[in-house]
């Protein structure tokens, strides 16, 4: 009998680990700690920017508050293996070792953590020379053309984004600490540089205004403007705030180690309905003639259409990631319900390259611990190695509320049904060389070329083709408005060997897109 072992999440991560400058605002440890930017007030940040950009993170699937960033440097590669079970039995082996959807979604709030850690910093040093860029449109603005002198004020929505995180007011001015001691957050009364920054109008039926903008290594020096126009993040928003997209991208080689990393957030909020944050990130890693390929998603939706209603941060969840190493394309995707004491959540691992299907289902408590934890192992090669076992039980008075079943259990806002107009894989999804078992996609605007506008997409899918057990499956999330359902085009795309994504769309791709 064979056991399946985790190594988990982001490959880039291993790297954390080298010599650590003081200021690590632009390590690899926090190249996804600039897309979410969300403030308390308006008082430190200007109006006209976005001040909420993201939903509160349940406390049951925190990182404990002993270093956020220390925390990302220890995860590794993101690949399952598989050795020698002991007699303890398929769900206490992988319990033990830690491969749980609850892990996952606390690797994916811990993303979520060193974003928020820092950002507010972003908004309000961009602030101090956000009126000078908006008059000059298209010209960047030297970094330190402005300073900022840091209060109190500013201080106290340092720490309520961190408390957003799950954190308690003691655990948080703790970490406000520890992150002001390394040089990433700076103190009261420090006066720091504005960033180099150019500020654009845009034209298109997404987004209202862009600012792109760069620091330097260290938090006190003035960064130039870039002499290829190249900045390090970029933030586009609606005027109203509805929508909002912040990404990154940096490459990184280390002893004949390629590394790309490209992240990206989109928020979305609407009267009425559920707020609702994206996260995003591709990374590519290319060493002695191999390529590997990740891309995650992490989406995170409000319980309640009222924000001051949605009791103890409650949020439904779903967590994807796609690994493809050398072509053995392996599937992991969580999705659940939680809040500030525990949440229910379901896992799918599937690897059909190497015959290995993982079906696991476990509630815990506001501390993160286990109560139930279920795994039904197929081995699609040999079925004599199935095994299905079940630790603690499922206690539905502590945990009923966050129980969906049926086929549109865990939905999101908006979310919308993809009709290939025949029985998939047809209909350009999931057919042609390569694509017979896995497929993605996303959803563009009537009119609007993701080769032309590749972060503007409105939504985004997956067919996964099951050939072992339970036959074609595709999940989808759709985060446009009511009004682009009707004529929005699905583009397949494709990630080459340089990491640059390829896409393939209409009229090759037939398609009805309609509201659930």
């Amino acid at each position: 009998m064979h056991h399946l072992f985790l190594i988990f999440l982001l490959f880039f991560f291993a790297f954390t680990s080298c010599k650590k400058e003081k200021d690590e605002s632009n390590s690899l440890s926090a190249l996804v700690s600039r897309f979410l930017i969300r403030s308390l007030l308006n008082s430190n940040i200007n109006s006209e920017l976005p001040s909420n950009l993201s939903v509160a993170v349940p406390r049951s699937i925190r990182k404990p508050s002993s270093g956020l960033g220390a925390s990302l440097g220890k995860t590794k590669v993101a690949k399952l293996k598989r050795t020698a079970f002991s007699s303890k039995g398929i769900a206490q082996d992988t319990f033990d070792y830690g491969f749980t959807g609850q892990a996952f979604l606390t690797e994916g709030t811990s993303i979520v953590s060193e974003i928020l850690r820092d950002s507010k910093r972003d908004l309000v040093l961009i602030s101090g020379a956000y009126n000078v860029a908006k008059a000059s449109p298209g010209v960047c603005v030297p970094g330190g053309t402005s300073s900022v002198s840091i209060t109190q004020s500013m201080e106290n929505e340092f720490l309520e984004g961190i408390e957003r995180l799950g954190l308690s007011p003691e655990e948080a001015r703790g970490e406000l600490a520890s992150l002001q001691n390394e040089g990433i957050l700076p103190y009261i009364g420090q006066s720091v540089p504005t960033p180099a920054m150019v500020f654009k109008t845009l034209s298109n039926n997404e987004y209202d205004t862009e600012i792109s903008y760069s620091f330097a290594e260290s938090i006190g020096t003035p960064q130039p403007c870039p002499a290829n126009n190249k900045f390090q993040k970029s933030l586009k928003f609606k005027s109203d705030k509805t929508k909002i997209f912040s990404s990154i991208t940096r490459s990184l080689k280390v002893f004949g180690i390629s590394l790309t990393v490209e992240g990206s957030i989109t928020y979305i909020t609407q009267a009425g309905k559920k707020d609702k944050a994206i996260l995003n990130i591709k990374q590519v890693t290319t060493t002695s003639g191999s390529t590997d390929k990740s891309t995650t998603r992490f989406t995170f939706e409000e319980c309640d259409n009222d924000t001051n209603a949605n009791a103890n941060n409650c949020v439904t969840l779903s967590y994807s990631n796609v690994y493809d190493s050398s072509g053995d394309k392996v599937t992991t995707t969580v999705k659940g319900k939680s809040n500030d004491f525990g949440g229910y959540v379901t896992t799918e691992y599937i690897d059909n390259n190497i015959g290995y299907e993982y079906y696991l289902e476990e509630t815990y408590d506001e501390n993160g611990d286990t109560g139930y934890f279920a795994v039904d192992y197929y081995d699609t090669t040999d079925s004599s190695n199935d095994e299905y076992e079940e630790l603690g039980y499922f206690d539905y008075d502590l945990y009923g509320e966050f129980y969906e079943t049926g086929a549109y259990a865990y939905q999101f806002e908006w979310d919308v049904f993809v009709d290939f107009n025949s029985a998939l894989p047809g209909g350009g999804i999931g057919v042609g060389a390569g694509f017979t078992e896995y497929d993605a996609y996303v959803i563009m605007p009537a009119g609007v070329d993701p080769n032309v506008y590749p972060d503007e997409y409105i939504g985004w899918g997956e067919f996964f083709n099951n050939v072992n057990s339970g036959g074609p499956v595709y999940y989808v999330d759709f985060y446009g408005t009511a009004d682009q359902v009707a004529s929005s085009v699905v583009w397949r795309y494709t990630i080459d060997a340089n990491g640059n994504e390829v896409y393939v769309g209409s009229p090759t791709i037939i398609n009805t897109i309609y509201q659930l």
